[in-house]
């Protein structure tokens, strides 16, 4: 049995079901498309990064337990045996699902056929709620098996929690794509009792990297019969102009990129994964600007820091393909998923899911860690030194605007949990802007590193905006050069 694979509608590759898993290397390079994927689809297909990359075109955890029960019983029904070996056995049997960016599965005896016509049905907030239940039941193994899966069109999407593929319709309802349709917001239940208020925390801090320049998600958090939810768009769909139509734009996680598996999304065992440089690279290669992209990257890591963001890991960075009929180009994908750790009752020293120069630990990370990032992703180190600085000076009145207008805009089941985490959140940027400014006058004072003696205006330490809540913190008592130059913030 052989599963095909299409991106933009266009044959790209030929996969065999069964214990090898192989892809037919003539397809692959007889196939042009395939220029528009990264680094997984070089000019010699390695099988273990194919199957990594094939690999996270599936959702996680329980989500991914009733697509492997629906390949079982379709191989049991044509006489297979009824066998899940990896990834393409698993899409074989789930080729009506809707997966992420251009890329669409077919089998032998469906390799043209189509979804249907295309249409959105209308849900009820009673409906919405009851589905985000259920992804979460799924997702958590609470609900089993393939009767628990939804009976609209399933979107295969990643991630530990349970989701949901919807689209807000123009008088602001919220609509499920059917047959060839596609859906254009990703829903998600947000019920944890250790994050209170974290769909309300998300949304503003989706804000902020909006206010700061850096392309994010509309977000927004919702509340359908009950159930708290976040719901964010879809960067990897674009409305084609002249007919109104929404159409997929391609779309890889950084793992997938790599060929990497998704297991390794965290940097929770050591160096076990891509790094930073390597993003830097697939941008250096593969984007249409890599200057303009690499700046934008240095500015999210820089904003994700200050903001004591811990989950900016290597499944929640993806990379945009320019549609086909655009000359071919990748850029960072919109930001998605952004919150903040701070005041959340965490256990242990709060760190980063992929560190700045292999430090993960938000405290300990400053100019030194940022001049090492810089090196290791061939960056001009002053260039990265003012971005870090331009964004922590900017960081405070972004994120107390952001928390202004979401006040209007989201629906919190715990208001005042999202108001006391974000009166964290500004303090914290208050801190870590001025321990930055300390850290990098002494530096810059001494020559550290070869840094010029003065700084310029725009490298001149940041101070807390208006928005920020009470008094930027003076230097800690007995701090000497040492620990400045670390970047190590003491501990109170």
């Amino acid at each position: 049995m052989k599963l095909h694979m299409f991106l933009h509608d266009e044959l790209a590759a030929t996969f065999r079901t069964g214990p090898d898993q192989l892809v037919t290397l003539d397809d692959i390079h007889r196939t042009p498309v395939l220029a528009r994927l990264s680094g997984a689809w070089d000019e010699t297909p390695d099988p273990v990064r194919l199957r990594n990359w094939l690999d996270a075109c599936l959702p996680e955890n329980g989500s991914l337990e009733p697509f492997q029960a629906r390949a079982i019983t379709l191989q049991l029904e044509r006489g297979a045996p009824g066998t899940i070996h990896g990834p393409v056995d698993t899409l074989w049997g789930n080729t009506d699902a809707e997966y992420p960016g251009a890329v669409r599965f077919a089998r032998d005896d469906e390799a043209h056929a189509r979804r249907g016509r295309a249409k959105y049905a209308r849900l009820s907030d009673a409906t919405i709620g009851r589905r985000l239940h259920e992804a979460w039941e799924i997702a958590n193994r609470i609900a089993k098996g393939p009767g628990r899966a939804h009976p609209q069109r399933r979107s295969s999407l990643s991630g530990a929690r349970g989701k949901l593929g919807l689209t807000l319709g123009a008088d602001g309802g919220w609509l499920a794509a059917e047959g060839a349709a596609l859906n254009t917001w990703i829903a998600k239940r947000e019920d944890n009792p250790k994050h209170e208020g974290e769909a309300g925390v998300e949304s503003i801090c989706q804000r902020t990297l909006s206010l700061l320049g850096i392309p994010a998600a509309r977000t927004l958090a919702r509340v359908f019969a009950g159930e708290q939810a976040v719901l964010s768009e879809r960067s990897d769909r674009y409305v084609e102009a002249a007919s109104g139509t929404v159409r997929p734009r391609h779309q890889e996680e950084f793992c997938q990129a790599c060929g990497w598996p998704g297991l390794l999304k965290y940097d929770e065992f050591g160096d076990g994964g891509p790094q930073w440089e390597d993003a830097y690279a697939i941008l250096a290669r593969h984007a249409a600007e890599p200057e303009a992209e690499h700046a934008k990257l240095t500015r999210i890591l820089a904003a994700c820091w200050a903001l004591g963001h811990n989950d900016l890991h290597r499944r929640n960075l993806g990379f945009t393909h320019n549609p086909p009929n655009e000359p071919f180009g990748m850029c960072i994908a919109p930001m998605y998923d952004t919150s903040s750790a701070i005041d959340l009752r965490t256990k242990g020293t709060l760190e980063m899911a992929v560190g700045i120069a292999r430090q993960r630990t938000f405290h300990q990370i400053g100019p030194t860690q940022w001049i090492e990032h810089a090196r290791r992703c061939g960056q001009d180190r002053e260039v990265a030194l003012e971005i870090v600085s331009r964004t922590l000076g900017e960081l405070p009145d972004a994120l107390a605007e952001a928390r202004d207008r979401a006040r209007e805009a989201d629906e919190n089941r715990m208001q005042r949990a999202v108001d006391r985490r974000v009166e964290a959140m500004l303090a914290y940027v208050a801190k870590r802007a001025h321990q930055w400014g300390v850290t990098l006058g002494r530096m810059r004072a001494r020559g550290a590193r070869g840094l010029a003696p003065q700084a310029t205006n725009s490298e001149q330490a940041p101070t807390a905006a208006p928005g920020a809540s009470g008094n930027a913190p003076q230097e800690p008592p007995g701090a000497d050069d040492a620990a400045g130059e670390d970047g190590c913030e003491r501990k109170s």
